[in-house]
């Protein structure tokens, strides 16, 4: 338990916030949950809004997720902090297995493998990241993730297997 009562607080609105958004999962696919995320008639979470990611396109199999980057997202050295970069790629590969998935699904990851392939600085933003569904299966879905600078530079790729925390698995094969 934290100290801080400003911390609890926060706390509490962010899990408040999660519940809500997954009572709203439950009732609808996931292409058309995604959708309405888009059009900002269901809120993003509150994680996304913490490190300023949002999604900007969602079809069958694939989103696009975009964000500006800021002096928090930097290491010491300058550069994108990986940390930072694999939650890009986590994110882009769970709302892509979301994409095909029935009401009521909920994915977890297994693995994320992230291969930095150029430094992400400043002058790289704002950042794409591009989730696909390699496949989907009722229990397993394999994804990748693709990070390009704002010039269109691939920066990092990623390849993620999702586990199905329910029975409904994904709607394609």
């Amino acid at each position: 338990m934290h100290e801080n009562s400003q911390t609890d607080v926060h706390e509490t609105d962010l899990n408040a916030a999660s519940v809500a958004l997954k009572a709203t999962r439950v009732t609808m696919d996931g292409l058309t949950y995604l959708q309405h995320v888009i059009s900002g008639e269901i809120p993003q979470s509150p994680f996304n809004d913490l490190i300023g990611v949002r999604l900007v396109h969602a079809e069958a199999g694939r989103v696009e997720l975009a964000v500006d980057l800021r002096a928090d997202h930097f290491n010491k050295i300058g550069t994108g902090h990986g940390g930072f970069v694999s939650t890009l790629c986590d994110n882009a590969c769970g709302m892509a297995v979301d994409s095909v998935s029935p009401a009521g699904a909920a994915w977890t990851s297994l693995d994320l493998q992230v291969r930095f392939l150029k430094a992400i600085t400043p002058a790289t933003s704002p950042l794409k990241i591009v989730g696909t569904v390699i496949r989907a299966g009722r229990k397993v879905a394999v994804t990748q993730a693709e990070v390009f600078s704002a010039k269109g530079d691939l920066l990092t790729t990623c390849t993620s297997s999702l586990y199905a925390l329910t029975s409904n698995g994904a709607t394609s094969s």
